[in-house]
């Protein structure tokens, strides 16, 4: 049986639902061996609420990069799932930083192991004005500080292409992929 979408949707998630209508992800399996005995078909496959609710209800995330001499990096931080794509924060010193400089290709995953959300895509820096409207308040409610110019650091896009989801009690029935086009 596929796992229930959230019954609470953020206003995050409305805009999303608004904005990307008829741009939906195509979900699939993920290709997995035999003897893990995961479901084949498209039977049970999660909508993509399920990911999208999961992914906004995040309160930490781990982010890994790639290092220049292509040792991946990991850490954790905070952000905001919107319109489909995820925003963030940091200054230009800190390693993350200078890995998505130099390579853009990043993983996102989300706080809650046991529902798992992985977040393959791209991060590129952009300018506060490119926000979209209301990340500043949704940031000061989630996390008690808004998206502020002055606090001199950057802010990251990531655009998904591929997102996988794992959820643990569901692991042979519902494991689904979506691939953004």
């Amino acid at each position: 049986m596929p796992a229930k979408p959230a019954k609470r949707k953020s206003a995050a998630n409305k805009r999303s639902s608004r904005k990307r209508e008829g741009k939906r992800p195509i979900a699939s399996r993920p290709v997995m061996p035999a003897i893990y005995g995961t479901a084949k078909s498209a039977k049970g496959l999660l909508d993509w609420e399920w990911a999208r609710q999961r992914l906004s209800d995040s309160h930490n995330y781990v982010i890994v990069t790639v290092r220049p001499d292509g040792r991946p990096h990991a850490m954790g931080m905070h952000g905001l799932w919107v319109d489909d794509d995820f925003y963030f924060g940091t200054l230009d010193t800190t390693r993350k930083a200078k890995n998505l400089a130099a390579n853009a290709n990043c993983i996102l995953i989300n706080d809650k192991l046991h529902e798992l959300v992985i977040v393959e895509g791209t991060a590129t820096k952009i300018g506060y004005d490119q926000l979209p409207q209301g990340v500043s308040d949704a940031s000061k409610k989630k996390y008690g500080w808004p998206i502020d110019p002055k606090s001199g650091g950057s802010i990251f896009k990531l655009t998904p292409r591929t997102v996988f989801a794992f959820p643990e009690k569901l692991f042979a029935t519902a494991l689904t992929r979506w691939k953004f086009e």
